[in-house]
């Protein structure tokens, strides 16, 4: 059994001995064999020991009442050992009595019996227990049918039975009840840490997807901007001569810093959550992919020349085209991930391509957003890997987290994205799907109207 803290034995079960703990007498032992002999030695020696039918019934050999406390004994010694070898025990005990049973049926002697018998049925095994139950009833049955042979009186016969039947086989039913009552306890207790264990799980699950999800948004809101910042920050070291365009790239560098302030704060805010609408709040800075202008403008400001893009190389008809207008009902979560990615893609285009262009554009077709971002491949761009889903090279100089934050972006609504070299430049292609199924209000990957 499983618990918060690892495997546990049932609280229950006693602990396996060692070797040399086999024979040692576990608690309570010696206090209860002391306890059963004195009180079998105070009936024997009283004279008030006669289980049934008086003195002489059912005897075989007479002896004085103090040669009877040897298998009293020999039976008490048994219970010495009866946490350890509980079957043994009872094996030992029964034999003391058997031994007993022959100078005549004594209180002392069913007492300890009992106790073997209880003790061997709670802690032997399960089918040590069913053993016991049927044993216990065919030894009543059978002293039935011996009182009825000997003593040829059908009330002592039945008398007999139900005295057997108390002695014997209650303390054996009890301790089976006793037993499955623990076993029921135990499994309640092994299912609330197993429950525990669970929930332990679910938890760390979750701030490992919430920790995922901040990275991701930290670095799809504030990378960008940096990104901008650091290459209009070298652009304008070599525009010194021309104080429009210096003018102009600092202008940019001051909105992107705006911008990256202005988003980072409301992130912040979002973590904190001081009022009780916070869950209601959006998790990121809003972004809406129908307004690029600022996108397109950090471009040219690092001296790309955006270029509407024909989604689909031109098939159908395509219109070359920056943005196709969304259709209403078009899910928050995909105009999300469509502009974060977007937006990544252009910044890699910007840091590891070449310029001065750069094409982009989304459209949608069959029930789906198409995006793409297509750039001049500076020497050794990403190693020339080819156009297979991302996730696998990162650009020269950089550590491939936009591709992989590209990918989950995609991979949360059901879409797919590949990167990769086409035709002599780099491409990556997002294809995210629109439609939302009935079933569980997920993102559909398929086409609308399936």
């Amino acid at each position: 059994m499983t618990g918060s803290r690892g495997p546990q034995w049932p609280r229950w079960t006693p602990r396996v001995p060692r070797p040399r703990d086999r024979f040692r007498p576990g608690r309570g032992d010696v206090p209860t064999a002391a306890g059963l002999f004195v009180l079998g030695a105070f009936l024997y020696l009283a004279g008030a020991y006669p289980f049934f039918g008086g003195e002489g019934t059912f005897t075989v050999w007479s002896v004085p009442p103090g040669w009877r406390l040897l298998p009293l004994a020999g039976a008490c010694a048994a219970v010495l050992v009866r946490r350890h070898r509980p079957v043994a025990a009872l094996g030992a005990g029964a034999a003391f009595a058997a031994v007993d049973a022959l100078f005549g049926f004594g209180i002392p002697m069913l007492l300890v019996l009992c106790e073997l018998l209880h003790n061997a049925a709670l802690r032997g095994s399960h089918r040590a227990s069913r053993v016991l139950l049927r044993a216990v009833l065919f030894a009543a049955a059978s002293a039935g049918v011996l009182a009825l042979v000997v003593l040829h009186d059908g009330q002592a016969a039945v008398l007999l039975v139900i005295l057997v039947l108390t002695v014997l086989f209650v303390p054996v039913w009890w301790a089976v009840e006793l037993r499955r009552e623990r076993e029921l306890a135990d499994a309640e207790r092994a299912r609330a840490d197993q429950q525990a264990t669970i929930a332990e799980l679910d938890r760390r699950s979750a701030v490992a997807e919430e920790r995922s999800r901040m990275a991701r948004d930290l670095h799809d809101v504030i990378a960008g901007h940096l990104s901008a910042i650091a290459i209009q920050a070298d652009a304008a070291r070599s525009l010194r001569e021309d104080p429009g365009a210096m003018e102009k790239v600092t202008a940019g560098m001051r909105e992107n810093s705006l911008a990256a302030l202005g988003e980072m704060r409301a992130m912040i805010e979002l973590l904190r959550g001081p009022g009780p609408g916070a869950h209601d709040l959006p998790r990121t800075a809003p972004a809406r992919l129908s307004d690029p202008g600022a996108l397109l403008d950090s471009a040219r400001a690092a001296g790309f020349d955006p270029t509407p893009l024909a989604v689909g190389d031109g098939r159908d008809g395509d219109a070359a085209a920056f943005l196709d207008p969304l259709p209403d009902g078009t899910p928050a979560a995909v105009e999300l991930a469509a502009h974060r990615i977007l937006r990544e893609a252009v910044t890699n285009a910007v840091k590891h391509g070449r310029g001065p262009r750069l094409w982009l554009g989304a459209r949608v077709r069959d029930g789906r957003l198409h995006v793409e971002v297509v750039n001049e491949m500076a020497d050794g761009m990403f190693g020339g890997s080819t156009d297979e889903p991302t996730g696998g090279a990162a650009g020269a100089g950089g550590t491939g987290i936009g591709l992989l934050t590209m990918r989950e972006r995609a991979a949360e609504v059901g879409g797919t994205i590949t990167a990769g070299e086409h035709d002599g430049r780099w491409r990556v292609r997002a294809v995210l799907p629109l439609a939302r199924t009935e079933r569980d209000g997920r993102v559909d990957p398929g086409p609308a109207g399936r």
